[in-house]
């Protein structure tokens, strides 16, 4: 079991030829089960609406890379029992961040990022594995 945050998700989504991509598509083909805080879905649709907005991709591929966000077999998880640890980590990282990493605390496995900066938040247990986005 491993937590994916957004910056996996999208390279996975647009980019399957990057490392990062290619490590959390063929974790969820190995039937690992990969979670994420009910935010993975906003925060995907808002790469994917500045992406749009600043012509990098079409309207249409971005509708389409939602659709498929939707029915990737991540579990998703409320946020609302996560937001008390969240917000303990307020003064190192986001609350949006610290939700992706209390998960991965709370449930004791890694989380999955392409954000070198969540590796080594002060004050925070979770094991995080930070994935290249270099070409594979």
């Amino acid at each position: 079991m491993i937590v994916a945050d957004a910056s996996v998700v999208v390279e996975m989504l647009l980019n399957r030829d990057a490392q990062a991509g290619v490590a959390l598509g063929m974790r969820i083909e190995g039937d690992e089960e990969v979670c994420a805080p009910h935010l993975l879905e906003a925060e995907v649709a808002q790469v994917l609406r500045r992406m749009v907005l600043r012509r990098q991709m079409s309207a249409s591929r971005a509708r389409a890379s939602l659709g498929h966000l939707v029915n990737l077999p991540i579990r998703r998880y409320p946020h609302g029992w996560l937001l008390p640890r969240a917000f303990e980590l307020r003064d190192n990282t986001t609350v949006y961040d610290a939700l992706y990493l209390s998960l991965a605390e709370a449930l004791d496995v890694p989380l999955l990022t392409c954000d070198t900066r969540l590796r080594d938040v002060p004050g925070c247990h979770a094991t995080v594995e930070v994935l290249p986005v270099t070409p594979a």
